[in-house]
């Protein structure tokens, strides 16, 4: 508990630091265990991965994995991909705190791992009862800028697709979007960014 508590002092000291930062240009994550653009608190579980390619309509791309490497931790790496530029990152998220039917639970991390400036974030988030309407709160810095939040629901009738619709705000704008299960572990992802571009992809998980 005390080198939990220590980590998370040394981390919030540097999210502070760096969150006065410019805006990163990369948008379209959809990771496996996170909304659109921001990260959510939970986390792969050991030996699952998520495998994550979209487009928005200005032609940029990005090809991202997940991977659940260890009991409340995840790593990844994104590779984006426009006209004139290719840029690869790395990321990993921790689960500080497990959530639970009563609790929020709580993670930390950092995106964009290798470009000019990595974005730290802390996030928390839990399920409000009965609605089963799934919250999310953090802090960033680089790319995520500042305050972000987010919704998320899950449907799932009898004659359909189950499909989870999302809407968040990045720090920068109001994102939308939906997953769509196409079969087990396959999800046709949609969005618009800033309410103006329109970004689709695929996930494929384990």
């Amino acid at each position: 508990m005390i080198r939990r508590k220590s980590f998370l002092l040394l981390f919030a000291t540097i999210l502070f630091t760096l969150t006065g930062g410019t805006v990163a240009s990369a948008k379209g994550i959809f990771g496996g265990t996170d909304l659109i653009n921001t990260p959510a608190n939970r986390v792969l579980v050991p030996g699952r991965y998520t495998l994550g390619a979209h487009i928005d309509e200005g032609s940029h791309g990005r090809i991202q994995l997940d991977f659940g490497l260890a009991t409340d931790f995840e790593l990844g790496a994104a590779l984006d991909i426009g006209r004139d530029y290719d840029q690869f990152s790395a990321r990993f998220k921790y689960q500080l705190i497990a959530e639970t039917g009563n609790n929020f639970g709580l993670a930390l991390g950092i995106q964009d791992i290798g470009r000019k400036q990595f974005s730290p974030y802390v996030v928390l988030g839990h399920v409000l009862p009965p609605y089963d309407l799934r919250w999310s709160f953090g802090l960033g810095g680089g790319q995520l800028g500042g305050i972000f939040f987010g919704l998320s629901k899950t449907f799932n009738p009898p004659e359909f697709s189950p499909v989870t619709l999302t809407g968040e705000y990045d720090a920068y704008g109001l994102n939308l979007g939906a997953k769509i299960q196409l079969n087990k572990g396959l999800l046709l992802d949609v969005g618009v960014l800033d309410l103006e571009t329109f970004v689709v992809g695929l996930t494929l998980s384990n």
